[in-house]
Formats: structure tokens, C-alpha cells, sequence
């Protein structure tokens, strides 16, 4: 009698898949009560058969399917940053199939799908002890946190896999106006006071404050819009990512297009 071994295997989701994704995320990410969350929830559109559907479509990410045994049990989105550079969100695993190396087998064979990425991202809650230990087990590294999220606090994780690998940091001296898509890191020094304006674009209402970013080759105005305004504090050490630079009346400002900041660990 032949005995089959267990097969894990990934592929591509395609539309029809996204009614079961999101049945399992839905139930994956609500298990996390389990390991510190303080009820039900998930990501944005976690247990959306719509959401789920729609990524599979994107042409700006990819969205793996993990399969035991030609079972779906899983799935994450796979983002490009740069070719060398892939951000890794939405990672969910069937809880009956928990705790039998599913995850690790996941991960490898994404990262055998870019040969050519050097580095990989991704956050997770603090509280969640389990995906914390998961990640560090398979190689990736807290370097930060980030706080886009109201409710708590993200762990900000890096896996380098290849020693040779630097961001490419911009020194606040060497910034000039019309500059994109800039890696800038200094401490956060002197945050105004929260001020509301009217778009000149749309017309809208938004807050905003200006603060100081200090490296050591000088300084900047960071200018901060909205929800970004609280996720920094005075003193801490952040990096901007995707931030662009621009001249205000005269005064080079740093602002941020479609990006992050992560607040660094001391």
C-alpha cells in the first residue's frame, strides 16, 4: 500500500476563490482573540467576499492562495515596493490547520516566487504573541513600529536576504525641491500646535501641523496631514518612507505621498 505524503502548495487566487478566503480569514484573524486581541476583528476588509475578490484583480499585488492537500487554507497579498523590496500583509492561515508548519512552507515558497527581492516587510499587532514568534522563527527582525492603526500599536518587521542590501536613506542636506519618493530618517523635534485649513483641491476641511526633522547633516519641516499628525511624538527617532520634498513660500518642507513612518526602536 502507498502512503501519499501531505502536499503544500501555492498558487495564484483567482475570483471564484474569494468566497472561501474570506470565510477563512474572517475566522483566522477572529482566533487572534485567543493571543491578545480584545475581540473580533482583522485588517480592513479582512471578512469581505467583495475585498477579497477585488485583489484578486489587482495589478499592483499578488495575491497567493496556499492549498493542503489541493485544500485552501490560507492566503496573503504579496506587494511589490521595487523589485527588490516585497511588503507582505493580510497573512492568514485556516485555524484547524494551525501549529503543522503550513506557515513556514507558505513563506518559503513566496520568497522562492521573487528571486530577485532582497528584502521583505511586514507589521503585526503587538499583542499578537503567536505571529510574533512566527516571524522572528523564520528570519525576520523588529526594527520599529508603526501606528496607523488607532487602536494599538504595529510591529515593523524586516527580513534581509541578502547581506549586500541598503535602503537608499536621503540626508535632510541633500534634499531639493521636486525630489519623490524619499527614505528619510532623522528625530522629530518641535510639533506645532494642530491646525485646520480648506483644501485648494477639493475644498475639504483637513488638519495639519509642521514639526521639525533633525539628522546629522541639518534640518527640515516635516508637514504632517490628518491621521499621520498623532502617530509621532516629540523625540523619537522615525524613518519617512515615499515622503517628497517641496518649496512652501520659500522654505524646503518634506511631506509624505502615499507612505508610512515608522517610528524606530531605541
Amino acid at each position: 500500500m502507498k502512503i501519499m505524503a501531505d502536499t503544500i502548495e501555492i498558487t495564484l487566487a483567482q475570483a471564484d476563490d474569494a468566497e472561501t478566503l474570506a470565510d477563512i480569514s474572517k475566522r483566522s484573524f477572529d482566533s487572534d482573540t485567543e493571543v491578545g486581541a480584545l475581540g473580533p476583528g482583522g485588517p480592513p476588509g479582512y471578512d469581505s467576499v467583495e475585498v477579497h475578490e477585488k485583489d484578486t484583480h489587482s495589478e499592483h499585488l499578488d495575491y497567493w492562495k496556499v492549498l493542503y492537500n489541493g485544500r485552501i487554507v490560507g492566503g496573503t497579498r504579496a506587494y511589490k515596493v521595487s523589485s527588490e523590496h516585497i511588503y507582505i500583509y493580510g497573512v492568514f492561515v485556516d485555524p484547524d490547520f494551525h501549529r503543522m508548519g503550513i506557515g513556514a512552507k507558505f513563506f518559503s515558497l513566496i520568497e522562492n516566487n521573487y528571486p530577485h527581492a532582497k528584502k521583505w516587510t511586514l507589521d503585526t499587532p503587538v499583542w499578537n504573541v503567536r505571529t510574533k514568534g512566527f516571524y522572528e522563527k523564520i528570519g525576520f527582525v523588529q526594527v520599529g513600529v508603526l501606528r496607523w492603526v488607532p487602536d494599538f500599536e504595529l510591529r515593523y518587521f524586516v527580513k534581509i536576504n541578502d547581506a549586500s542590501y541598503l535602503d537608499e536613506d536621503t540626508s535632510i542636506s541633500k534634499l531639493s525641491d521636486g525630489m519623490k519618493g524619499l527614505r528619510v530618517e532623522g528625530v522629530v523635534e518641535n510639533i506645532s500646535e494642530v491646525r485646520e485649513v480648506t483644501s485648494s483641491k477639493d475644498g475639504e476641511k483637513k488638519r495639519v501641523a509642521n514639526m521639525t526633522l533633525r539628522d546629522d547633516t541639518g534640518s527640515i519641516t516635516l508637514v504632517l496631514w490628518n491621521d499621520m499628525i498623532r502617530q509621532v511624538c516629540e523625540g523619537e527617532r522615525v524613518i519617512i518612507e515615499r515622503g517628497y520634498a517641496k518649496d512652501y513660500n520659500g522654505q524646503l518642507q518634506l511631506s509624505i505621498s502615499n507612505g508610512q513612518i515608522i517610528i524606530l526602536q531605541h
